[in-house]
């Protein structure tokens, strides 16, 4: 199955792309709010404004206008003039403006606000006029609807510029509290990773609450697998171990009747019989090894390695099998036997290791051959005679129950991965592969044992 992007990925991204849009939605909202205060807060100013204008008293007569000294430039500090304005009518004429106040349109009996212009517009006003009937005077009072968008886009842009400077920061933060938040489940990666294959202990781990029920959920896996392993074996075990004795007796009276007088039909059917029996003795056995083999993780017993006894003792057991067959084995030593590997072992299981591979050359070498046992200080090398095997089922030869289509000599397909088994526990690895035999036209099988490196 293809996999997903990494949750510490997917995290970042998210974090990166919905940060920002929430942002500007809030920068959004928040223009529209100070929008609202500013407008609020000017409207009152310029209600205040008109209403001390209608109270201040002034000169009704039309033809003079009061005009102020000229403030110098140096002291009229922030002032623009041009942003605000005033103007005054008495009956209708205009008595009093200031410079901007002289665009102020005059509306008879007009009192209230009124827009002159759109706000996204630079000549757009916000007008207030006030009328006193009695006196037949009217005030209008302007203010600058684009200063006051100005204001809002100040403010904006200065909260802008600051989050701009701080986004290099905040995405390391946001980088940095997303690997922190991830960090168990990095560890709880490195911990499956280096986890034996064959283990089955419940996994410990310090996770976020999140994560605890998947954990719960493969523990629970896991030990439902060991149930289901155990079950198999203890199956397996029982099952070889009942079978034995029926086999031996079975074995038994086959070569009792094997020596009584029976037609030649008779005496082949018996040997028949027998190679079936022999058989299946080979199969349970290469169970039994099986089912003791696939517990463990180690070998259940270290100790140095007497390379010598262990090839004696697994060519004394398929002598009679040598025999039958007319093949030879001859052992060679090219190194000290201190020196071979492994140095260490459990002697039973790498006899038991040897005695597979020189039981395979037998069965599937020609009769008259020779098998060569090599012993070296990095490899043990086991040759064989036999035909050559094609590369499709090369890979295959370690798989349980395997065996090639064509195979003339009797097997159970678990020699290769009892050897497997056995090497893996050594620290070995086991390479196979055809050969062609020196100085002939023959092809021939090879088993190399050599230490597993990295």
């Amino acid at each position: 199955m293809k996999s997903s992007t990494a949750i510490s990925r997917r995290l970042i991204i998210y974090l990166g792309l919905t940060l920002p849009i929430l942002w500007l939605v809030t920068a959004f909202i928040s223009a529209a709010a100070v929008m609202h205060e500013i407008d609020e807060a000017g409207d009152t100013q310029m209600s205040q404004l008109a209403q001390r204008l209608m109270h201040t008293p002034i000169n009704l007569d039309t033809s003079h206008y009061p005009t102020l000294p000229e403030i110098p430039q140096k002291q009229r500090g922030l002032i623009d003039s041009k942003e605000s304005g005033y103007a005054i009518w008495y009956k209708g004429q205009l008595i009093n403006a200031d410079q901007t106040g002289h665009s102020i349109p005059y509306r008879n009996n007009y009192q209230g606000f009124i827009n002159q212009g759109h706000w996204w517009q630079s000549h757009a006003w916000r007008l207030f006029y006030l009328n006193n009937p009695q006196q037949q005077l009217q005030v209008a009072v302007s203010f600058s609807m684009h200063e006051r968008l100005q204001t809002v886009l100040r403010a904006v842009w200065s909260q802008l510029a600051v989050s701009i400077l701080a986004i290099p920061l905040l995405l390391w933060l946001i980088v940095w509290g997303v690997r922190r938040g991830t960090k168990p489940l990095q560890k709880l990666t490195q911990i499956l990773y280096q986890r034996d294959p064959h283990s089955v202990t419940p996994i410990t781990s310090a996770v976020p609450s999140e994560i605890q029920p998947m954990i719960n959920a493969l523990n629970d896996l896991l030990q439902r697998i060991e149930q289901t392993r155990a079950r198999e074996l203890r199956f397996t075990a029982d099952a070889a171990h009942e079978l034995r004795s029926p086999l031996a007796a079975l074995k038994v009276q086959t070569e009792v009747l094997a020596l009584t007088p029976l037609s030649d039909t008779q005496q082949q059917r018996v040997r028949t019989i027998e190679h079936s029996i022999d058989r299946t003795t080979h199969l349970v056995d290469q169970l039994l090894t099986l089912s003791r083999l696939d517990p463990l993780t180690a070998p259940p017993y270290t100790t140095a390695v007497n390379w010598t006894e262990i090839t004696n003792e697994a060519i004394e057991s398929v002598s009679l099998q040598a025999r039958q067959r007319h093949c030879r084995i001859q052992r060679q030593y090219q190194s000290e036997t201190a020196y071979i590997l492994p140095l260490t072992g459990d002697p039973t299981l790498l006899t038991i290791l040897i005695r597979n591979l020189l039981d395979n050359a037998i069965r599937y070498s020609p009769e008259h051959s020779t098998i060569n046992l090599t012993l070296a200080a990095d490899c043990i090398t086991i040759t064989n005679p036999c035909n050559a095997i094609a590369a499709e089922n090369m890979q295959r030869l370690r798989e349980r129950f395997f065996r090639p289509a064509g195979q003339e000599s009797s097997g159970s397909g678990l020699g290769l991965s009892i050897v497997d088994g056995v090497a893996q526990l050594h620290g070995l690895i086991v390479e196979i592969n055809n050969y062609q035999i020196q100085r002939s036209e023959n092809n021939g099988f090879q088993v190399a044992l050599k230490q597993k490196t990295g």
